[in-house]
């Protein structure tokens, strides 16, 4: 008996199943009516790296000169939006719920002083409303119907409190990266523009004044860099999913900024306004820098389906 073993080979052939997923267009496009509102909180602390004072061009025998300050500003506000044409909104209500700026300065040049202090807006509780003007390309600002206020008040204010610099302009895929403007980042630090804080500032316990800017005009950061922000900055599309019951696209954002702006005119004009020098004395300011870092990672929320910004953290 002869017994025959066959191997038998059969073509199988493979299923493959390939799936594309479509780029995200992360874009700002609310509804018109839509209502939103915004808390920005931001804690600022800086510290003096080096100074030199001089009495009579010499300089003074006051040892080694410290200061340390840190700031923590609040702002809550609520906007309703208004219509899109084109991309561009092209009104917006913006009611300022409350506005809250709280500093901490330890100085020692050749005394201890301490100070503390609170900032308010005048603008706290006031509705401004943004229309756009095509023909000049930028947007109108005046109080809402009814609003009382002065005009100054509207000088400096900035209607960007939406974040939409820190997104594409371009669809993008899941993994993929983009450069962020640096300027986004001052926008991030003084949302809203110039708010228009006053400072009251006491307490003093060497019982001398304390020489410098006044911290309330510490609040608009874009103003004091203007286009003097260099570094990098990117955020890169890490996924989509659902936060809070919506649909999110979550962005990565990385920054390692720097930038140095010129104090020397604002602290001179401090010090020639401060009626706190004993009689006889006077001071004055040959130059002054403040140079700062910003160095970290952060999240972005972006709401997909409502066309704003969900939550930012960094």
């Amino acid at each position: 008996m002869r017994t025959s073993t066959y191997a038998a080979a059969f073509a199988v052939p493979a299923l493959l199943a390939f799936t594309t997923v479509a780029p995200e267009k992360i874009s700002f496009a609310p509804k018109a009516g839509t209502t939103v509102t915004k808390t920005f909180s931001t804690v600022t602390e800086m510290e003096l790296e080096d100074a030199e004072v001089l009495m009579g061009g010499q300089p003074a025998p006051i040892g080694e000169a410290e200061m340390a300050m840190e700031s923590t500003q609040s702002i809550t506000v609520t906007d309703t939006y208004g219509p899109m044409a084109d991309g561009q909104l092209e009104k917006l209500s913006r009611t300022f719920d409350s506005i809250g700026m709280e500093t901490q300065m330890d100085m020692t040049m050749g005394m201890a002083q301490e100070m503390a202090g609170e900032g308010s807006s005048p603008l706290e509780g006031k509705t401004v409303e943004f229309k756009w003007n095509e023909k000049d390309g930028e947007y109108e600002i005046s109080f809402a119907k009814d609003e009382e206020g002065e005009p100054e008040e509207l000088e400096g204010l900035d209607i960007e409190m939406d974040l939409t610099s820190l997104v594409p302009d371009e669809d993008i895929s899941v993994g993929e990266s983009y450069e962020i403007d640096t300027m986004a980042l001052a926008q991030i630090l003084s949302p809203g523009g110039d708010l228009g804080l006053e400072m009251e500032m006491d307490g003093s316990a060497g019982g001398g004044p304390v020489p410098g800017a006044d911290p309330g005009q510490m609040g608009d950061f874009s103003a004091f860099f203007e286009d003097a922000l260099e570094g990098d900055a990117s955020g890169k599309l890490a996924e989509i999913r659902d936060a809070d019951g919506v649909k999110v696209a979550v962005i990565e954002i990385e920054f390692d900024v720097a930038a140095t702006a010129d104090m020397t005119e604002m602290v001179a004009e401090s010090m020639q306004n401060n009626d706190e020098l004993p009689p006889g004395v006077s001071m004055d300011v040959d130059r002054m820098e403040m140079a700062m870092t910003y160095e970290g990672t952060g999240e972005l929320l972006w709401n997909l389906d409502a066309g704003h910004v969900h939550s930012l953290e960094i």
